[in-house]
């Protein structure tokens, strides 16, 4: 039985970022979050796009892993994830990309085995997990990509989607290894954001834009009509 591997998947600050250009209201005027809007009532909204943006295919897209794809990445994942989630349309410039909203909840860890801080312990709801510890039996059924019940933040996969994006040649995509069947989970924590690890990662961010805005070109540049942009 072949082995079994679980990602964090999500695209990558290197890559820019693109987000709603202001806080989007509702009906009574009241502010809510993208993530609260049903389908039928999602807009093609102003957007803010960060002035590192690089023309790839993958996009991240407001907070946490969520990310838009471009049409040839639709074209591709859409017959595997579909079933995950709805594709919203966010028109940059001329261009139409999708932003990918995962409905998928699936709960696939081993309880109590999990290593980390949890923040709601009656809900199992987790701030951070340092090691995850998964159910081989129902990840063999677990789809293409998903959230796990313990942080809704968080989008995983198996190499069910990562071999599918790697194989296409796409770019935007990062996937960070958590989980094999065999060796069992790797030791995870977020970056510190204070002090000279800090310093130097956000220092390593820097370089690969200057890199990515070579090798792909920068999206604000490239795009003819910038209308409804905010460049920040």
């Amino acid at each position: 039985m072949s082995e079994i591997n679980v990602y964090r998947v999500s695209s990558s600050l290197q890559y820019g970022r693109i987000s709603p250009a202001a806080r989007i209201k509702d009906g009574k005027r009241q502010p809510v979050f993208p993530d609260d809007i049903k389908q039928e009532d999602w807009e093609l909204y102003p957007i803010r796009l960060d002035e590192n943006t690089t023309d790839v295919n993958f996009i991240p897209y407001y907070v946490g892993d969520d990310f838009v794809v471009d049409e040839t990445a639709k074209s591709l994942l859409q017959p595997l994830i579909q079933a995950c989630g709805e594709f919203r349309p966010v028109k940059v410039g001329e261009r139409l990309y999708w932003w990918f909203k995962c409905t998928a909840r699936y709960d696939c860890t081993l309880k109590g085995r999990l290593e980390g801080r949890i923040g709601i312990e009656e809900l199992n709801l987790w701030a951070e997990v340092n090691r995850w510890v998964f159910d081989p039996s129902r990840l063999r059924e677990a789809p293409a990509i998903f959230h796990p019940y313990e942080m809704k933040t968080r989008l995983l996969c198996t190499d069910v989607l990562k071999d599918v994006v790697e194989k296409s040649g796409l770019v935007g995509l990062t996937f960070q290894h958590l989980w094999n069947s065999t060796t069992g989970g790797e030791w995870v924590k977020r970056p510190p954001v204070l002090g000279p690890i800090a310093a130097k990662l956000g220092k390593e961010l820097e370089e690969k834009w200057e890199k990515n805005k070579k090798k792909y070109g920068l999206l604000y540049d490239k795009l003819k009509d910038k209308e409804g942009i905010k460049l920040i």
